[in-house]
């Protein structure tokens, strides 16, 4: 784990098993689920569930899926080409293939601006940093850093523990306003800003 202090826009990634508290790790501490949900839903940092994707839902966030559709529907107009080898056999993209996804997704679509992908889960990423701009945390580690101060974004207020350890899905009145396409609708905005009127009228026609 290292920390990295930054002025590069943010965008989170969080595993779920072992990392979040609705499953949280038997030995270690987990992030609660309503800093993941303050984050996502009272702020304009994107978040993504990179790991079980059970998290898109108890948080409300978009998840390797959507990130599929985003990147062949308004990016390349393919199937993003993983560098795992067995994804033609269906198997689901490793976990730093989908990181991959996400970071390819932001600097394509926003090729003016720099990036800090912060991601957080049980098992060891920290070789992402030497492929581009990543930092990654185990989840006590990153508990303990947003507690003290030493994180670059701000700690999630008191109230945001309400579902701290409870899917999300077990209740319906949250305590946040939620729209899990908020990530997706940025960077389709950024996207056809970018395209000519003509290839945005052959790329958005019935049919096509």
């Amino acid at each position: 784990m290292s920390n990295h202090e930054t002025t590069e826009r943010i965008v989170l990634c969080f595993d779920r098993d072992d990392t979040v508290s609705v499953n949280p790790h038997p030995d270690h501490r987990a992030v609660p689920i309503g800093y993941i949900q303050w984050w996502a839903h009272c702020t304009d940092i994107p978040v993504w569930a990179t790991g079980n994707q059970h998290l898109r839902v108890e948080c409300e966030i978009p998840g390797i899926r959507e990130a599929e559709s985003l990147w062949e529907d308004h990016i390349e107009g393919s199937e993003y080409d993983y560098e795992n080898s067995e994804f033609e056999n269906f198997i689901k993209p490793r976990r730093r293939d989908g990181l991959r996804l996400i970071q390819d997704l932001y600097e394509t679509a926003f090729p003016d601006e720099d990036f800090r992908f912060i991601v957080v889960d049980d098992a060891d990423v920290s070789d992402l940093e030497e492929e581009g701009p990543w930092t990654w945390y185990a989840p006590w580690d990153f508990v303990e850093a947003v507690e003290s101060g030493d994180f670059t974004l701000e700690e999630p207020p008191g109230n945001a523990y309400r579902n701290d350890g409870v899917p999300f899905n077990s209740t319906d009145d949250p305590d946040f306003d939620h729209n899990q396409n908020a990530a997706l609708e940025e960077i389709q905005a950024k996207v056809q800003e970018g395209r000519p009127e003509e290839e945005l009228q052959t790329h958005n026609s019935p049919g096509e």
